[in-house]
């Protein structure tokens, strides 16, 4: 009578502790993969923007090599995101011409296109903060996890519930082996940042403080490629 009590009650308790090891396990399961659908769905979202947004400046710019270096120089970043994407007129579409002078027009379209970016960029850094938070909530997550579930002492503890049990036919060597590999095979590994998986793009600096150096580099662009420059203002009369 006592026996079957007893092993009742070692049922009881390695159920239940089955219970919310795996209950635990499988709410971190279901964070980490709305996170990475979320790094996918922003990968969506944003990747097709910033390629258009650096794209016209690219444009306006003439894909020249000289132009370009200038622009990094002035806004501080490091490489010329998306410059392999061939840039096309009809991502200027929807723009509006301003100014008195076809130079002006196209100082000005090109200061606008500038401010396009910075406001994407700005969107994409505060959708990138979130999933940074959520990455470090999960790997929060994970240390808790596993301090409370120690998988080494619950096998243990589980051998020592039950002489009888499955775990009883184990050596003490072969108990840990086997622990050691269970361990690896369902370790939960650190959550890779969103900065680590999408592409990671400093803000550019106001408008107010650089717009200056970006007149000048757009009035020289029309200077030095006239024609095609009033090609493109052509086009954006027509497209706005």
């Amino acid at each position: 009578m006592e026996e079957d009590v007893a092993k009742a009650l070692a049922y009881q308790v390695k159920r239940d502790l089955a219970e919310r090891y795996f209950s635990a396990r499988r709410v971190i399961e279901e964070d980490t993969e709305n996170y990475f659908r979320k790094v996918e769905e922003v990968k969506k979202k944003f990747i097709p923007k910033l390629e258009e947004a650096f794209g016209r400046l690219y444009l306006l710019l003439h894909q020249d090599k000289e132009f370009i270096n200038r622009f990094l120089q002035i806004t501080g970043l490091k490489e010329a995101y998306f410059q392999e994407k061939e840039p096309s007129l009809e991502s200027l579409s929807g723009f509006h011409l301003r100014g008195f002078t076809s130079k002006g027009r196209y100082k000005n379209l090109f200061l606008d296109c500038y401010e396009k970016l910075c406001e994407t960029l700005k969107e994409y850094h505060k959708t990138l903060e979130d999933l940074k938070v959520e990455a470090e909530v999960i790997n929060h997550e994970i240390e808790i996890f596993k301090e409370k579930y120690n998988l080494s002492e619950i096998m243990h503890f589980l051998k020592s519930l039950d002489s009888s049990s499955e775990y009883a036919d184990l050596g003490q060597t072969s108990l840990d082996e086997s622990t050691a590999k269970l361990e690896k095979k369902m370790e939960f590994k650190k959550i890779t940042p969103p900065e680590e998986l999408l592409p990671d793009i400093p803000l550019l600096p106001p408008l107010k403080e650089v717009q200056k150096e970006l007149t000048s580099l757009a009035k020289e662009a029309f200077g030095r490629y006239r024609e095609k420059s009033q090609a493109i203002l052509d086009y954006v009369k027509t497209h706005s």
